[in-house]
Formats: structure tokens, sequence, C-alpha cells
């Protein structure tokens, strides 16, 4: 249930408010930032050193990243009180970087694909229709699941005293059981402490067992700098850097898709009023991931990405003002100058840790099977996403004949989150060049240019079998649409006629008409929303907008950085 917005992004709710729910969810996502690094850091065999630079770096990278998200320089941020952690999705690949080539490559590896993010913003409209959220949550899927063995050492890692005992067992059930049952029975802001209190309470267990160090606990001081220096970069690639940057990139990629759903449920929840998703502010928010990635290379660190958990606390709360997020970062980059808190965590036993992950890979695995049922997906899409999940266990398990293959794709495709989400990609990639035939053509935006797409709705309907009135009420809509985007583009006064690219084709029933033209400055479905009721003076500017509103079923204006697409779908029936 989301409460009233009580605040919404540009209000200013008073510092103590902001400030007070800036360290709660700091809270909540502080064990989530320094255990994803620290698991990291123990599989890949570093010592404890090198693993305090990792928290230390991971908690400046992600403060840093929550005020870029919070944030609107140019085209990176979106504006919104999204909180940024460490990614638990590239657990598995930081691994098999730094086993490769040490921390200098995965600086290297998390650096280069977080340029990848700006290729794939910059062409997030064309690729709507291949990178879709199904596709995406089959990557997660596979995610979870390469990321599954590092978890299952992690329950049986214990120290040489408690080998064979069941200290460790019951250590990671005591973990276990209070996530589960808090998740499953409490509402409200206590689910949301689960896994915090699940992991106090293996700790204590732990405790009781002796399995923990305090000695180094104490020792630590409350304000310092991690002993281990910064790692640096690798600048020069290796066979094992193009081995392993598929999966970064990929992985990368999925993270701006499961930001792009954030970016459309924070703007769900922000407003008092509902307004149309701004896909700009989408950009800008994968944008923010990327650069915030990009930090966390540059400081020796494990990727970040942005928490969904804020998006559900601003739900509750009904405070959605990014000063907000502005606190929550300063907290966080506070907090990585306290060796201390690196101490506590560090002093973790691993199956309290692996118990954690365990349960954030099940949710992982959960949000990738909503991603995947939340489309209605077609038998073809369907047949891609199922293939892309299969091919990615197979390949990773070794039983799709890896050992036929040459040395270099065997590493390549070992890892099931690429050869499972490159199987989908290019399966959907493949569906698209079978869509319903289309009637295009491209003209100037200008009063003259009309008459030429009169004609091609004439050619569609014809094609269709559509009667003169159902064509009539097409012409009209078509007309009405583009007559707003025509006064749009003379309030910016550019010199030169803006091109308009125009697309028509059947589905099912109906015609969806495409308009794709240079930003157009306000949004036809705010317009729409705020235009008068049909039957008000005729005189009313808001007369084109109701009939508009009135000839479609639906009209979708979706605004990028220097793209606009306005869809209209009209029935034939009427």
């Amino acid at each position: 249930m989301i409460a009233s917005v009580r605040y919404e992004p540009h209000e200013k709710p008073p510092h103590a408010l902001a400030a007070a729910l800036g360290a709660q969810i700091v809270v909540l996502i502080l064990t989530g930032i320094m255990l994803t690094p620290l698991v990291v850091g123990r599989t890949a065999g570093l010592d404890p050193t090198q693993t305090s630079w990792l928290v230390f770096a991971a908690l400046i990278a992600c403060g840093i990243s929550t005020w870029l998200q919070a944030g609107r320089i140019g085209r990176i941020g979106g504006g919104y009180a999204l909180f940024v952690g460490s990614n638990v999705a590239f657990v598995s690949v930081s691994v098999s970087a730094i086993t490769s080539g040490g921390l200098p490559l995965l600086a290297q590896l998390v650096c280069v694909s977080a340029l990848f993010t700006f290729l794939f913003t910059a062409q997030l409209a064309p690729l709507r229709k291949i990178l879709t959220p199904a596709v995406g949550g089959v990557v997660l899927m596979l995610m979870a699941l390469s990321v599954a063995p590092v978890v299952w050492s992690l329950l049986k890692k214990v120290p040489e005293a408690f080998q064979g005992s069941a200290a460790g067992p019951i250590t990671a059930l005591c973990t276990l059981i209070p996530i589960i049952l808090i998740s499953l029975f409490a509402k409200g802001m206590l689910r949301l402490w689960a896994p915090l209190l699940g992991v106090i309470v293996g700790s204590v267990v732990a405790a009781w067992f002796g399995m923990v160090e305090l000695e180094k606990v104490a020792a630590a001081p409350w304000i310092g700098l991690p002993q281990a220096p910064w790692p640096g970069i690798a600048l020069s690639p290796t066979p094992e850097f193009w081995a392993l940057l598929p999966a970064f990139i990929l992985i990368t990629l999925v993270g701006g898709i499961e930001t792009f759903a954030d970016g459309i449920a924070v703007q769900r929840s922000a407003y008092r009023v509902p307004r149309p998703i701004d896909f700009r502010a989408i950009q800008g928010a994968i944008n923010a991931d990327g650069t915030g990635s990009f930090i966390a290379g540059a400081l020796g660190t494990v990727p970040n990405t942005v928490y969904s958990m804020s998006v559900g606390i601003m739900e509750l709360t009904g405070v959605a003002a990014r000063r907000v997020a502005l606190w929550g970062g300063l907290f966080l980059i506070l907090l990585a100058f306290s060796p201390k808190l690196a101490a506590v965590v560090s002093a973790m036993p691993s199956p309290v840790a692996g118990a954690y992950i365990l349960m954030i890979l099940v949710i992982l695995f959960g949000h990738g099977l909503r991603m995947v049922t939340e489309e209605e997906l077609g038998f073809e899409a369907g047949i891609a996403v199922c293939l892309g999940f299969w091919f990615g266990v197979g390949f990773q398990g070794g039983f799709l004949y890896n050992e036929l293959l040459p040395s270099w794709m065997q590493l390549f495709l070992a890892n099931g989150t690429t050869s499972g989400g490159l199987t989908a990609i290019l399966l959907m990639m493949l569906l698209t060049l079978r869509q319903p035939r289309r009637d295009k053509l491209t003209i100037p935006l200008s009063v003259q240019s009309f008459k030429a797409v009169r004609d091609l709705i004439q050619h569609f309907t014809n094609r269709a079998g559509w009667d003169k009135r159902a064509e009539e009420r097409l012409v009209l809509a078509a007309e009405e649409a583009f007559l707003f985007l025509l006064e749009q583009g003379a309030a910016h006064k550019s010199g030169t006629p803006t091109q308009l690219h125009v697309r028509i084709s059947l589905k099912d029933d109906d015609a969806e008409l495409e308009y794709v033209s240079a930003p157009a400055g306000t949004n036809v479905e705010a317009a729409l929303n705020s235009a008068g009721t049909a039957g008000s003076d005729q005189d009313d500017p808001d007369v084109s907008l109701r009939l508009l509103r009135a000839m479609t079923k639906e009209v979708k204006h979706a605004q990028y950085h220097g793209v606009d697409y306005v869809v209209l779908r009209i029935d034939s029936t009427g």
C-alpha cells in the first residue's frame, strides 16, 4: 500500500526529517553494500587488508553514486531519491577476475564495462524491443545460478577447529530462519529489516559457538583509513580481460534494465498526481549507474547499482524528496572512514555471510522470474527466453560439448550469464525480422506534409480491409497528433523543419500508428490528462486533445534524449 505523498522530489522537507530517513535507509542497505565485496574478497583469497580496501571503496563509491542519482547533471542522474549499493550479481565474475589477474584486472573490467552503459542509454529507444524485461529476467536468473557455487562454499567455510561440527549449519540456519519468517509474516517497515535482523541473530549464535574473532574488532580504530594501498588499474588488455569482458558487459546491461524498471517505479510513487513516465530521467538514472560503477572500478572495488528497496521505503513513508538521498550519500561516505565498522563486518563468519547472500539470490531469482512473466510472452518470445536460460545452464555446467570448442570460447561460454544472455538476445533479434509488415515514410514536419500521411493511411486501410468510417477515424486521430507535434516544433522555432518518421502496422485488429520525431517539449499524454472533458465549449483550446482521446484506444508518448515516440492505437470497429 502506497502512503500519500508528503514530499515530492523537488520539495524540501526539514533537514532533520531528511537526515533521519536517510540514516534509516543506510542502516537497511549497509549490510548488502559491505557484504558483497567481503564475499568477493574472501572467495578470491584476498588478505584481510585488501578486503578492507574493497569495503572502504565500495562505501565511498555508493555514497557518490547516490548523490549522482539524486542530482541531474546534464544527462547523468534522474533527480530521484534512489539509493545505490554493491551489485551482488557481479560476485561470481568478480571472483574470476581477481583469481585471473588480481584487483587491477577487476578494476579494468569494471571501468570498461561501465562505459557500455552510455552506449546502452544512447540506443535505449531502438533497443527497447530487443532488450526487453523478459531478456533481463533470464539473465538475472542465470546470474543467481552462477553465484550459487560461491554461496555453497561459504556455508561450509568455518574455522579449522569447527570442521565436521554442527556449528556451521546451525549458524547458517539461525541466519536464514529469521529472514524467512520475517519476510513471510511481517508487514510494512519490519519486513525491510529482515536481512539485517537475520545477520544479527546468526552472528550472535556464531559468537556463542566461539566462531567470531572479537579481538580485531576491539583493536580497530573508530576513524581511519584502510591499511592496504589503492590496488591500481591494469591498462593493457590480456586474454583473461577479453574472456571476462562479455560477462561484465552483459551483467552491466541487465543492471541497466533493472534500473530502467526502478526508474519507472520511482516515478509512479513520487508524485501526488500521476504523470507520464519521463524516459529522459530514466536514461539519466542508468547513466548515473554507469558513472557510479566507473567510479567504483577506478577506486578498485566491485560495481554498484540502484537498490529497489529505495522505492519501497519511499512508498511506505510518502517522502520522495531527493534531499533524503543527499543525506544518505553523505552518511555512506562518512562510514567508509570507520575501520571499526569494516572490522565488524569482516568478523562476520562465512556461514552467516553465505546465508545472507543465499536469501539475496533467492530474491534476485524471483525478481528475474517476475520480469519474465510480467510480459505477455508469445510462443516465439517464450522459446527465445527459455532457450537462453537452458543454454546458460548447459554451458555453465559443461554439458553442451564445451570440450569441443576452442579454449578461448570455452572460457567465454562457461559463464552461464554470458552464454544464456547472448542466446536470448540473438533469438530476440531474429524475432524482430518477422514482425508484421509496416507501412512507413519520412517527411518534413510541416502542414503540407500531412497529405502524405493521409495517403499512407489509405494504403494501409485498403490493404487491411477497413471500411471508410474506420479509415476516417484513423486519419482524424493521426491529424490531431500531427498538429500537436507541429505546434511543439513551432514553439522551438528551429530553422529547418523537423524530420518526422511515420510507421503504421496492424496489431491484433487495431492499427498502431507511430510518430518518431525530435523532442516535442510537452508530453501529449500529460496534455491529454489535463485536457477538459468531452462536452465542453468547442472554442476551448483543449478540443483537439479531447478529440484525439475520443478517437483512440490508447495514446503513449515516450520522450527520450534526442527523440520522441508518439504511439496511437485505433480500433477498426469503433
